[in-house]
Formats: C-alpha cells, sequence, structure tokens
C-alpha cells in the first residue's frame, strides 16, 4: 500500500478511544474491507505513570491514564490478526506508530516492545517515535539521549538475529511548541536537519527511517527539510490535529510532496512521491475533493 492509503487514527490514548477504533475495524471486517474508509494506521501516545508504575496510553501534560501500555498492544495484535486474516496478501494493512514521550517510559517497556515485534505480522508495520533532538520549540531540554534511543530502537530490529528487522520503522523527530499562532507556523531550520542527518549517519541504509514534521511549518522550511529526503530509505510523516488547514496550504503539500520533481543535487531531478505520511486532520476529505480514491483492499 502506498502512504496515501492510510487512514490515521491520532492519539489513541484512551479505553473509549480504543474502543471507537476497534468497532470501525469491525463493521469494515463485517462489510469485506470493500471500501476504505476506515482506520488503517494507528498513533497513540505512551507515558510513564508514578501512580501505576507501569507505561500507559497518554500524552503531557497528562500522568496517568485508563489504558496500560501493555492492554493497548494486546488489543493492536487482536487487530492485525483482523487484519490478516481478512487481507491476505497485503504486506502491510495495518501501521501502529508508538510515541514515547519519555525515555522512562521507553526503557521501562523494552520487554513489552521486542515481545510485541517478534509476534506483529506486518513488514515496516511498526513505527518507533520519539522527540529526540530540540526543534522549533521554546526550550533545548528533549526527554532522549538521541544516540541512546536509535541504539535502542536498532537492538530491537536485532532481536531474533535480525528476523524482525523489516517490520520496524524508525519515527525521529524534533520537539515543538503549539501554543499560539506564532509557534504553530515556526520554522525548521537546517541546522536541525544536519543534526539529525548527523545522529543517523552511523546506521547508512540499513534502517528504514521516517521524519513526523509538523505540517503547518513544511512550507516555510522546505529549503531546510528537502535534503532529508536524499536518501531513499528516509520519509515524511506529516502531522498536525489541532485546527484545519487550508485547501490551499493541503494542495500545496500535496503537489510538492507526491507531483512535484525536484533537483538531486548532482544535476539530475528526483521526485518525493510515495515517502509521505499524511496524519493530518481533513485530508482524506482534502483527497477525495481532488479526485484521489484510496485504494480498495
Amino acid at each position: 500500500m502506498a502512504p496515501l492509503d492510510y487512514r490515521w487514527a491520532h492519539a489513541v490514548n484512551s479505553d473509549a478511544l480504543l474502543e471507537s477504533v476497534q468497532r470501525e475495524i469491525l463493521v469494515a471486517k463485517q462489510r469485506h474491507f470493500s471500501t476504505s474508509d476506515f482506520v488503517n494506521a494507528i498513533e497513540a501516545d505512551i507515558i510513564w505513570s508514578e501512580v501505576k508504575q507501569t507505561s500507559v496510553m497518554g500524552h503531557p501534560p497528562a500522568t496517568d491514564g485508563d489504558l496500560t501500555f501493555a492492554r493497548f498492544l494486546d488489543a493492536m495484535l487482536e487487530l492485525a490478526a483482523t487484519f490478516q486474516s481478512s487481507i491476505p496478501g497485503n504486506e502491510t494493512p495495518l501501521i501502529v506508530k508508538l510515541d514515547f514521550k519519555s525515555s522512562r517510559a521507553f526503557e521501562a517497556s523494552l520487554v513489552e516492545v521486542a515481545k510485541f515485534v517478534t509476534q506483529y505480522p506486518f513488514t515496516k508495520g511498526i513505527f518507533i517515535n520519539a522527540d529526540i533532538l530540540p526543534g522549533p520549540t521554546n526550550t533545548n531540554f528533549v526527554a532522549f539521549d538521541a544516540e541512546t534511543f536509535l541504539k535502542q530502537v536498532h537492538d530491537l530490529g536485532e532481536c531474533d538475529g535480525g528476523k524482525h528487522r523489516h517490520k520496524l520503522v524508525l519515527s525521529l523527530g524534533w520537539t515543538t511548541a503549539n501554543a499560539n499562532e506564532e509557534e504553530i507556523h515556526r520554522e525548521y531550520s537546517s541546522a536541525m536537519a544536519d543534526d539529525m542527518l548527523r545522529v543517523l549517519k552511523p546506521y547508512g541504509d540499513n534502517i528504514t527511517v521516517t521524519f513526523p514534521l509538523r505540517a503547518t511549518s513544511i512550507r516555510k522550511s522546505w529549503t531546510a527539510l528537502r535534503p532529508l529526503l536524499n536518501q531513499n530509505n528516509y520519509g515524511f510523516t506529516l502531522w498536525w490535529a489541532i485546527t484545519q488547514i487550508s485547501d490551499e496550504e493541503l494542495e500545496w503539500l500535496f503537489s510538492t510532496l507526491e507531483l512535484e520533481t525536484h533537483d538531486d543535487g548532482n544535476g539530475g531531478h528526483t521526485t518525493c512521491a510515495g515517502r509521505t505520511f499524511y496524519d493530518i486532520k481533513g485530508f482524506d476529505n482534502f483527497l477525495a475533493k481532488r479526485g484521489y480514491t484510496k485504494l480498495q483492499n
């Protein structure tokens, strides 16, 4: 499936939101997945709960939640089994993006994540996400040490002699501030992109990487961000769920990332098509108005 063919559920961080996704997929199954209007990419955030002394689903400033990470992973395996039995032959009918909000939550969950990786059936179906470098925000604080996180995720791919490496996508972001209009349009800089490429350099083309980027900042930051796509195993995941981005802005994103050709730096031209996921509020409606029909499974 192409990245454009995924429909995202964002911040599935509670029992109620998980049950809503499960119901939607159950209805799609009852219809034999004959249409493409169901969730097939699930993004959720993980925090550490001091109260429960375990990782739970939630987004800061929340400090606790009603859905434990372990129970969330069990639910994802059940959904994966549903897709696997109903849509045979599809390499990646379901994506699960695990967005860790602290190194404490991630490190406490490594055993559970490793088990999940061995059991999950789909190629490039598990996105392991963290903001590992300072970005367009108001502080240099970062909850992760970049090199440590990279090694830990790399080691996850080496479980069972590397038999599960193909299931993982490394999702590496920058911290952001989103409190006001100025902040949500603040640019990513060339220095930020260079720092990310530097920490990734030791891994070469051995890992698949997607860079989660705030969709409201892409246009102003395009010159700085474009070099991130020079390596074929790198792509983007654009995110934004707070407000509705204008159709004109969405058209620019779609045209730039899916239709236009760009200078490859070596005297030739290349395209970025098929390398960006769109976890953006209203993006499915934009595609429909544009006449794009997602693949039916």
